[in-house]
């Protein structure tokens, strides 16, 4: 299948990587010419769990593209999506699918301007990937892939992407679970995320705070109760396992969220706990705990030159 990856960072030089080296098509679509110039002229190395691999695969700035791609995957940062997709318009053909595994909600929406509904993918991905520099990644564990076409309805050609994505070893597989996995993963990016960032703490410390994890746990809880208004089965209790997992054995992690705080970057926060936020605006309902952090996120954000 000819494929391009729309947004070459950690995750979608994994993607990108195992699936040229699994014989499809691929072009790496990013803005980071260095990270380009690395990948073209010593190929991607991707340090996985089992061994280190080096995969011939192209990369070029959107505008250098020219051949339209039968699949798109949508791996920029949700605060990137718009700008990302003005820049791949000419690459979208009638016949173009696209896959969205980005975090937060509404990217359906967002992609809904450029590809008709029936043609747009959503899903999450647990796989983990880290950056080392410019075409070189690590990946040491394994994950799931989730998909669903994002109007919820079965498809054949969802199943052959999803065979795709087998075939690169990402243990996809097609199910209308896949919005209760997005709204899990929002509650536990809200609490997770979003408290980290506040607080400038790793997972490790916020965990050891009887008042850290009480305010995780309520962020999920409200995250959560937004899901079930809607008719998501979301699980609290698979939510709150998780986190009680990762506060233990993730205890030195960085969030996401966190990192760009630390490097005063533009975070995903309007995407997850002000998504949340919107949505239980919708419904009548009220999340404190998780509004209360979004809006000193965005305080943090707007001010970062005047940090101490």
């Amino acid at each position: 299948m000819k494929i391009a990856v729309l947004g070459a960072g950690a995750m979608g030089s994994l993607y990108g990587g195992m699936l040229s080296r699994a014989g499809h098509d691929v072009v790496l679509i990013d803005v980071s010419e260095s990270h380009i110039d690395a990948v073209n002229r010593k190929g991607l190395v991707i340090d996985g769990p089992e061994e280190l691999i080096s995969v011939r695969v192209p990369a070029a700035m959107a505008s250098n593209v020219k051949s339209v791609p039968e699949l798109v995957i949508l791996f920029t940062k949700t605060i990137y999506s718009r700008s990302a997709l003005e820049s791949v318009k000419h690459l979208l053909g009638p016949d173009t699918w696209m896959l969205s595994l980005q975090n937060g909600l509404g990217n359906d929406a967002l992609i809904s301007e450029y590809l008709p509904q029936d043609r747009i993918i959503v899903g999450t991905t647990d796989f983990p990937s880290t950056f080392v520099a410019p075409g070189e990644i690590r990946s040491k564990g394994t994950g799931t892939t989730k998909i669903m076409r994002a109007d919820g309805i079965q498809s054949d050609a969802v199943n052959k992407i999803a065979e795709i994505l087998n075939e690169g070893g990402f243990n996809c597989i097609v199910t209308q679970d896949v919005f209760v996995a997005i709204w899990e993963k929002v509650a536990f990016n809200s609490a997770m995320n979003a408290i980290t960032a506040a607080t400038r703490l790793k997972l490790g410390h916020v965990g050891t705070s009887q008042e850290g994890r009480g305010a995780a746990f309520d962020v999920a809880r409200e995250v959560i109760s937004v899901a079930n208004a809607k008719g998501i089965k979301a699980d609290i209790d698979r939510v709150l396992a998780l986190m009680d997992k990762d506060f233990h054995e993730h205890a030195d992690h960085k969030p996401s969220m966190l990192q760009d705080v630390l490097q005063k970057r533009q975070t995903e926060v309007d995407f997850i706990n002000g998504a949340a936020v919107r949505e239980a605006e919708k419904l009548g309902m009220k999340i404190p705990v998780t509004k209360t952090l979004y809006q000193l996120i965005k305080v943090i954000q707007a001010h970062y030159e005047d940090i101490l």
